[in-house]
């Protein structure tokens, strides 16, 4: 089997060799942003809406967009890899942006590098499993709210940790919680309530990454009459609600199936899932 690859800038490379140096500045400063993106049954799924919220958190950032950075330019580039990786149809694919090398704190420039990777993913479209995920709430640190707090930044300590306390914790996720101590997210998920056949999720401006698989499942439910409510959502939602499912842009929506000592339902899940898939081969 050939040797996997990447592309950086353009260029493609073996993506066992180095691609970065040493002063690279999301290596030194965390300063870039990425974007994780699927390909399911031979489809980049959501590239749009990925590339919209690229280009939100390179302004954000103040960031300069080159002018090829078009999601049709994306598409491109993240096909050929996937051809090049063995014609793969399913894949998960990183699209990394960060700010060029110079300076300290202080950047010398605002131009930035690209780098885009392509992991293999079994699965040919969205699966449900069988089995539910087991959650708990990370409580060492809050979550703040501020602008940044919507994007995916290369920094990502705080997830790191909480990731860290699940395995260590031997569970399969940790809930997030807010500085007003309100339940966000989860390592690299959104989450959604369901109470009678209602779905609630929080709001951006409530320190959630605006995630993308977050407003296509939104989309779907709004499609088909399901209600949807942007609400705060405090630690109790979880004991009181019927149904908790995550969503992400890699694994589409996954249903919890325990919370300490509640246990969850999945209907609603496994029919928002099915619709996903759906929704991608039209």
């Amino acid at each position: 089997m050939a040797t996997p690859s990447l592309i950086i800038n353009g260029e493609l490379r073996p993506a066992n060799e180095p691609a970065l140096s040493a002063g690279n500045r999301a290596f030194r400063y965390g300063d870039g942003l990425f974007e994780s993106i699927r390909i399911a049954s031979g489809q980049v799924c959501f590239l749009q809406r990925h590339f919209d919220r690229l280009f939100s958190g390179m302004q954000l950032l103040k960031m300069e967009v080159p002018p090829l950075f078009t999601p049709g330019f994306f598409h491109e580039q993240i096909m050929m890899l996937a051809e090049l990786n063995g014609g793969r149809k399913s894949a998960r694919v990183r699209l990394s942006i960060f700010r060029d090398e110079g300076g300290f704190y202080m950047p010398q420039t605002n131009t930035v590098s690209w780098l885009i990777e392509l992991i293999p993913h079994e699965e040919p479209d969205y699966a449900f499993s069988n089995r539910g995920l087991t959650i708990d709430i990370f409580q060492d640190y809050r979550k703040p709210l501020h602008r940044l707090s919507s994007i995916k930044t290369s920094s990502a300590l705080f997830y790191v940790l909480a990731a860290e306390h699940a395995r260590a914790s031997r569970i399969d996720d940790c809930v997030i919680i807010n500085q007003q101590m309100n339940v966000v997210e989860t390592t690299s998920s959104n989450l959604f309530a369901v109470k009678n056949g209602v779905l609630y999720t929080c709001p951006v401006n409530e320190g959630c990454v605006e995630g993308v698989m977050r407003a296509v499942v939104m989309e779907i439910a709004h499609e088909n009459r399901i209600a949807v409510y942007e609400v705060p959502m405090p630690m109790s939602v979880l004991y009181n609600s019927d149904e908790v499912f995550l969503t992400n842009a890699i694994r589409g929506v996954q249903w919890v199936g325990a919370y300490k000592g509640k246990r969850y339902f999945n209907s609603t899940a496994k029919k928002l899932q099915q619709l996903l898939n759906e929704k991608i081969l039209r």
